[in-house]
């Protein structure tokens, strides 16, 4: 079986939603939270960096999120917003935990002058910014310049303000709920029902021809 994103998104929050309603630590539990975690695996929309510590921080994450799991709010965020957002804050606590061991070994070497040199100051300089991070800003970057303006003309039943740039950026990273989407615009029941299948059928394709034409994605 394949979902589409916004399917994911809603079987996900029923798999929470039944965990959440089964005693802790129970067996009934533990399978809806193995089915949350094999399907989020197998769509690959998960956060990724190359950082060396990404699977320690994502076992964290994992780990944390299924013991806390009734701390999920499924109308502030879809789940894989929240496992995105936990995630990236474990990332950036092993990413200070490490600035702060390179601080504790730093040593200074003392010249002939008498003048102490750091010698970290004396490695290649190196980015900061990780490939995924990279890609992520450049793709933000596209989104907000729409330079061919084909985004800006891509709308939603002829209504200029609910147009590709407008939705994908709600949609990437953060995935905005459908349903809030709908409430913000003003949208029928109708109109609510269709806006996605717009956003699959017409909106997503920009995106991912952006995608391919920097490289980002195979083709």
């Amino acid at each position: 079986m394949e979902f589409d994103p916004q399917q994911l998104d809603a079987h996900l929050q029923e798999l929470v939603a039944q965990a959440c309603g089964c005693a802790p630590k129970s067996a009934e539990r533990q399978g809806y939270l193995q089915q949350v975690h094999y399907w989020v695996t197998t769509s690959n929309r998960l956060w990724r960096t190359n950082d060396d510590y990404y699977t320690d921080a994502l076992q964290d994450m994992w780990e944390y999120c299924f013991q806390h799991v009734e701390d999920y709010a499924p109308d502030r965020a879809g789940v894989m917003t929240w496992l995105d957002v936990n995630l990236r804050r474990f990332l950036q606590r092993y990413r200070d935990r490490r600035q702060r061991n390179l601080k504790r070994h730093q040593s200074g070497v003392q010249t002939n002058d008498g003048e102490t040199l750091n010698p970290i100051d004396r490695l290649p300089a190196r980015s900061d910014v990780s490939p995924a991070l990279e890609m992520f800003n450049r793709t933000l970057d596209w989104l907000r310049a729409d330079p061919e303006g084909v985004l800006q003309k891509t709308c939603f039943r002829k209504r200029a303000e609910i147009n590709a740039q407008v939705l994908i950026q709600k949609r990437f990273p953060d995935k905005i709920p459908w349903r809030a989407i709908a409430t913000e615009f003003n949208l029928s029941p109708a109109e609510a029902t269709d806006l996605p299948k717009f956003y699959n059928r017409r909106c997503l394709p920009l995106l991912r021809a952006f995608g391919k034409a920097q490289g980002y994605l195979d083709s």
